[in-house]
């Protein structure tokens, strides 16, 4: 059996980042049921609290990898995970953020200090994929200093029986500044 993964603290200017507890469940659910977050994401939006609760359960119970809460004025309104580890060091990192949320570069405040962390314990690179047609994703991944890497076409989406266009970035650790 894995190890369960210590997810430290992080602090930003404006946000906490920690890990999930049960009680963020109804939080959660306020990004995972908004038909505007999971637009471009690779799952159906949750149509019930039940289904959260289940699922922030199953995160508190088994930490298998990094995942923090984005939480503003004691109150999470997103997550940044580690999605997997890549050979040579690298690793996938996924994020999402509630709606009402967006457009106060609050998310990229939050990858920032993630990616700061994830570099400072030996990580050398990170990847990233997005729905082409995901114009705020791209964006935010383009001012982390993210390089664009080329474009999957007709990439399946088992969940949704759906097929995408996937771009495809990556930041390498020297390429990174804390933006």
């Amino acid at each position: 059996m894995m190890p369960m993964v210590v997810i430290p603290p992080l602090k930003t200017e404006r946000l906490t980042l920690r890990a999930f507890t049960e009680e963020d469940a109804p939080f959660v659910y306020k990004w995972c049921s908004s038909l505007k977050c999971a637009q471009y994401l690779f799952w159906y939006p949750h149509r019930s609290l039940e289904v959260t609760q289940k699922i922030v359960h199953k995160w508190v119970r088994k930490r298998r990898n990094y995942s923090w809460a984005i939480v503003l004025n004691d109150e999470p309104i997103g997550e940044v995970e580690i999605i997997k580890d890549l050979p040579d060091h690298g690793f996938e990192i996924g994020y999402i953020l509630r709606d009402d949320m967006w457009g106060h570069g609050y998310m990229k405040e939050a990858l920032s200090s993630v990616l700061s962390y994830m570099f400072s314990v030996g990580y050398l690179s990170c990847y990233a994929e997005t729905d082409e047609r995901n114009a705020a994703s791209r964006g935010l991944l383009e001012k982390l200093g993210f390089a664009y890497e080329g474009l999957e076409e007709n990439h399946l989406i088992e969940k949704k029986n759906e097929k995408v266009n996937l771009a495809k970035y990556r930041l390498a650790k020297e390429a990174f500044t804390c933006r």
